[in-house]
């Protein structure tokens, strides 16, 4: 599984420590002191390398793959345009955009039962 991070602009500390909470949420795992050197945009790529260490990124990919199947099935039983499709579709956006942060691809997710259509 990729565990790419999306870059930063250079100077933007404060960007960094919002993107960390941002991508991560109260998920940050405990960072040992040697581990930061006090910068949020270092801290990004040690705490990604913890997430891939504690087999997160997969868990992850696994609850987006359900979600999927479930915005599936939803939009079978109600259609496409319902208020319960779109409230399963937007319940999925937050977990489709950390998978983007994550580098989780497509195949990633149909490896963890996503039933997505060929193209």
């Amino acid at each position: 599984m990729a565990t790419t991070m999306t870059p930063l602009q250079p100077g933007t500390e404060a960007t960094a420590q919002t993107a960390a909470f941002a991508i991560f949420g109260s998920d940050i795992p405990p960072i040992d002191p040697e581990d930061y050197d006090g910068s949020w945009r270092t801290t990004l790529h040690v705490i990604a390398e913890e997430w891939v260490g504690e087999g997160r990124f997969a868990r992850h990919a696994a609850r987006t793959a359900t979600a999927i199947n479930e915005l599936s099935a939803m939009q079978r039983m109600f259609s496409v345009g319902s208020p319960e499709a779109l409230t399963a579709g937007t319940a999925l956006q937050p977990l489709i955009d950390r998978c983007r942060h994550f580098g989780i691809t497509t195949a990633d997710l149909r490896r963890h039962g996503a039933q997505l259509p060929e193209r």
